[in-house]
């Protein structure tokens, strides 16, 4: 009697377990598996737990991809289910979105060699001692804010003209666009069809159509070096503006009057 009994009783247990075990499943725990909610079960702490936090959790649908295995361990310590796997998981993927997004910067070849580049010309004695200070427009490593002094002897003396570079995806393939951001009166300047473009032919040719077997190592400080020549030397033949051709083959003083008067308008600090 006492077998048959306690066999009964124990039979009946069992059936409240699996009739359990079948409500949970039906609740979304069948995915957790049910081994290893029953080692859950073994610890008689665990249990008193209550697997209403668990099945709280669970109703969230982005928690059953997560994996039980990983919730089990993280539920083992009440404080840690009462922080919410919710927040966990927007916190690990925001940092992981962000590491990612750093290490496509760390990877392109052009911001890094451009960065290279930059770091050299500021450095370079030669470009300093010509009055070259440079800068980045919106801390964009692909716009360079450039500052020539205008050079004694020359209707543009004492004049601070501001050349803005803007560099291509390409760099170096192809070189960057460069503008004067001053009004400044020069025939290879031009400020009435397109603000500040320069026609330079080493530096446009390297914009439009590349490095070409005539310039295959040219470099940020060469064009630089070939813009600050224009305040001395003007090519007519590149003029945009014929008037003005003509006044600098004719009347140069005239053509350098008019041009000191623009450097003490314009050539100022923008």
């Amino acid at each position: 009697m006492f077998n048959k009994s306690f066999n009964q009783n124990q039979m009946g247990q069992m059936g409240q377990m699996q009739m359990g075990q079948m409500q949970m499943g039906q609740m979304g725990m069948g995915q957790m598996g049910m081994g290893q909610m029953g080692q859950m079960n073994m610890n008689p702490q665990m249990g008193q737990m209550g697997m209403g936090q668990m099945g709280q959790m669970n109703m969230n649908p982005q928690m059953g991809q997560m994996g039980m295995g990983q919730m089990g361990q993280i539920n083992m310590n009440p404080q840690m289910g009462q922080m919410g796997m919710g927040q966990m998981g927007q916190m690990g993927m925001g940092q992981m979105n962000q590491m990612n997004m750093n290490q496509q910067m760390n990877n392109n070849p052009v911001k890094t060699r451009i960065t290279q580049e930059y770091e050299l010309c500021t450095q370079d004695n030669d470009l300093i001692q010509i009055g070259c200070n440079f800068g980045l427009e919106n801390n964009n490593i692909y716009t360079w804010r450039i500052t020539m002094v205008g050079p004694s002897n020359t209707p543009y003396a004492g004049g601070l003209f501001t050349i803005f570079a803007t560099f291509p995806f390409d760099y170096p393939d192809h070189g960057p666009e460069f503008k004067f951001m001053n009004k400044i009166y020069h025939l290879n300047v031009d400020f009435k069809n397109d603000k500040g473009h320069i026609c330079l032919n080493s530096i446009n040719e390297w914009r439009i159509r590349g490095k070409v077997k005539e310039l295959p190592f040219y470099t940020m400080k060469q064009a630089l070096f070939d813009i600050f020549c224009l305040f001395y030397n003007q090519g007519v033949q590149g003029a945009y503006d014929e008037a003005m051709a003509n006044q600098y083959l004719n009347r140069r003083d005239e053509f350098n009057a008019e041009a000191k008067k623009w450097t003490e308008q314009f050539a100022k600090a923008i």
